[in-house]
């Protein structure tokens, strides 16, 4: 009785070790151990140290970092509405001289084109006799004030007068804004100093990016003499898509490449972003001021920008952890027969990190290769049934 007693106790305590081992997880050869929680792959890469070494494996942990997005895009550098001048006529006329050419710099005022038309001279005609009038009909309506105060003219005589006054009043200032418009001073025209040419100037200072006449050509009313364009304040009209709208913000930091140029980077700063989506390019219109104009820009130049959105702290690894197998992100973690592999799910990308969004349960502990992953990668496909 005592000796089967006793080999009773034994298998009970075979029973137990044995239902143990067979419950727990972390005897799993394809686990890894590191802490309360682990990390289980569905099976081992082993290789030999030689080839270790030959891969540069470098292992080390998930570590919180603060972590801004970078939003990628396409945009063009354009001039403000306000640095580009189509110059127009108000009065048509003949091309007398044009001493400029397209690329040529101007500053505002300077003379761009002379025009001549019997039609200038007929304004200043207009002018000079409707001021005439005006004079006249004002000392009469004065006049014809005095006397209804004294009551040797009637009310309606005075109205009368009144009337005439203000009519060429309207008419004298109405031809005075078109003398204007031709760069005609109308406070120093006089019948000795009338003439039948005028002088276009520039608005804005720049450069002259076209011009459309020639000397003796007739230019109308509606036709552009020429057009100038003031680069130096330049912008970025950047496209973001309606996914990303929501990531940028006013005063956001950008850097910025020409196309034709990628090994310059250059600065800008988000000013203003458009509230409605344009139709021919399914996309938002950013504008950013460029912070250093440079001689190379030019409008219509495409740039590829990058946008640096808000930071916050996350979990993270470098980039050079991350692979990318057959649409998935996986991560190789280092066990006691060799490295396992784990599908994991990133975030947004910056400063050489990648955030790790829901964490599997003990990769934060687990040791991960963060160097070499894509070497280990290729040989774990090697060995695939």
């Amino acid at each position: 009785m005592h000796i089967k007693n006793y080999l009773t106790a034994v298998f009970a305590v075979l029973s137990v070790f044995l239902t143990e081992s067979a419950c727990d997880p972390k005897r799993d050869k394809g686990s890894t151990s590191s802490g309360p929680d682990t990390v289980t792959a569905d099976r081992i890469l082993k290789l030999p140290p030689e080839q270790i070494a030959e891969a540069g494996i470098e292992t080390g942990k998930m570590e919180y970092h603060p972590v801004g997005s970078i939003l990628e895009c396409d945009g063009r550098i354009e001039v403000l509405p306000s640095n580009i001048a189509e110059v127009m006529v108000p009065v048509g006329g003949l091309v007398k001289s044009c001493p400029l050419y397209p690329g040529d710099y101007v500053h505002a005022g300077q003379l761009l084109a002379v025009l001549e038309h019997p039609d200038y001279i007929k304004i200043q005609q207009d002018y000079l006799e409707t001021k005439s009038q005006w004079e006249y009909y004002k000392e009469d309506f004065k006049r014809q004030g005095e006397l209804t105060v004294e009551n040797a003219t009637s009310v309606k005589t005075m109205q009368q007068a009144q009337a005439s006054f203000r009519s060429v009043e309207v008419k004298m200032f109405s031809l005075k804004d078109q003398l204007r418009l031709l760069g005609i001073n109308a406070d120093t025209l006089n019948i000795e100093n009338m003439s039948s040419t005028v002088n276009i100037s520039a608005p804005i200072p720049g450069y002259i990016t076209n011009i459309n006449v020639n000397i003796g050509k007739y230019v109308g009313p509606e036709q552009m003499v020429c057009e100038i364009l003031n680069k130096n304040t330049l912008h970025l009209q950047l496209f973001i898509g309606e996914k990303d709208i929501h990531r940028v913000s006013r005063d956001q930091s950008v850097e910025f490449f020409l196309i034709s140029d990628p090994a310059n980077r250059y600065k800008a700063v988000v000013k203003a972003i458009s509230p409605k989506i344009n139709a021919s390019t399914d996309a938002f219109s950013i504008h950013a001021r460029i912070l250093q104009s440079q001689p190379v820009f030019n409008p219509g130049m495409v740039v590829k920008a990058f946008i640096s959105t808000a930071e916050h702290s996350c979990l993270t690894l470098p980039v050079s952890a991350i692979v990318e197998d057959n649409d998935e992100q996986v991560v190789f973690v280092k066990t006691a027969g060799g490295f396992g592999r784990v599908v994991i799910r990133t975030g947004i990308t910056g400063n050489d990190r990648v955030e790790i969004l829901d964490c599997p349960p003990g990769l934060s502990d687990s040791i991960i290769v963060l160097n070499g992953a894509n070497y280990l990668n290729a040989a774990w496909n090697d060995k695939q049934p």
